[in-house]
């Protein structure tokens, strides 16, 4: 379900108009609406190098302190413009992180088998608010491949048209349709075959 239409309680985007008056109470719950699949979606996008490095929930946080400074300015378009600038902005702090290691590693200065999470306490799990549900949603999603993996979050994540989903794809949208079709079976088929 579009994060921006939940039903029983305001849309996102009445949030959005209480923040853009100066109304602080609002970030909170515009924050819980979007948070477990911006962190899902954080979580299948890093990489095993950069989660080695990094921790989902501080991309989390780091990103919704820079888009809050924006999203005074943000003026929605549509009634999904919300949920799609949020997940931008994900994409854009992971590529962020990423050209920062990336540079880091070309300088030398961070050897590739060096992992910050070596030498920090392991957190407990993941922070998910229905953690056994998101978890296991998780772990079917990572034994997709990457082309499947990446429609369904484009599709169901962001909320992507399937045009919208073949432009980032590269792909005719009849391909992606079919992509979409045989991802979606393939996923029901890993979580009926996840442990809980």
């Amino acid at each position: 379900m579009d994060a921006d239409q939940v039903a029983g309680g305001e849309t996102s985007l009445l949030l959005l108009r209480r923040i853009q008056s100066g109304d602080d109470a609002a970030w909170e719950p515009l924050y819980r609406r979007y948070r477990d699949q911006l962190l899902l979606s954080i979580r299948c996008r890093l990489g095993p190098k950069l989660r080695s490095r990094l921790e989902s929930e501080d991309i989390l946080h780091s990103m919704f302190r820079e888009a809050l400074s924006d999203l005074h300015r943000f003026e929605p378009v549509s009634p999904n413009a919300l949920n799609r600038y949020l997940h931008t902005c994900v994409l854009n702090k992971i590529r962020s992180k990423a050209d920062y290691y990336g540079a880091l590693k070309r300088k030398g200065e961070i050897p590739l088998t060096d992992s910050v999470a070596d030498n920090t306490p392991a957190r407990p799990g993941v922070g998910y608010h229905d953690r056994t549900r998101y978890e296991s949603l998780e772990r079917a999603l990572a034994r997709l491949p990457a082309t499947m993996r990446e429609v369904l979050l484009l599709r169901r994540i962001e909320d992507l048209s399937n045009e919208e989903a073949a432009e980032v794809l590269g792909k005719s949208p009849d391909a992606t349709s079919k992509l979409y079709n045989r991802a979606l079976a393939r996923l029901a088929v890993q979580l009926q075959g996840s442990p809980p």
